[in-house]
């Protein structure tokens, strides 16, 4: 089996986190008051869970393909993207103990208008 490749890991994580271990990632809020006080988590204290290390995504090279049980099949570059409006979703995300994705994790994603 190859080795992985963290050299893409950024290299000036948020001091506020409790990093468990560094490849792969995996760290959390040192403090859970000032996390808690907080109804939407600021970047500082989002959490991270990674089973790998993060990839080095070229933006030219990068593709959104939206196909499926849809009506129009989309394929976008990330500069087709960035020209669109932005629009701000608040969402929670749980993450689940399951076997449902292959690598130990479900991911549910719960969204609130």
């Amino acid at each position: 089996m190859p080795s992985l490749d963290f050299s893409n890991e950024p290299k000036d994580r948020a001091k506020a986190l409790l990093v468990h271990q560094k490849e792969p990632f995996n760290a959390e809020p040192k403090d859970l008051r000032e996390f808690i006080s907080h109804s939407i988590t600021p970047l500082h204290l989002v959490y991270g869970r990674n089973h790998g290390p993060i990839p080095d995504i070229k933006e030219s090279d990068y593709r959104l393909t939206i196909n499926g049980l849809v009506e129009t099949h989309l394929s976008l570059k990330l500069s087709d993207i960035k020209k669109m409006p932005r629009t701000d979703v608040v969402t929670a995300l749980q993450v689940l103990a399951s076997v449902a994705v292959g690598n130990g994790s479900a991911l549910e994603i719960v969204v609130h208008p």
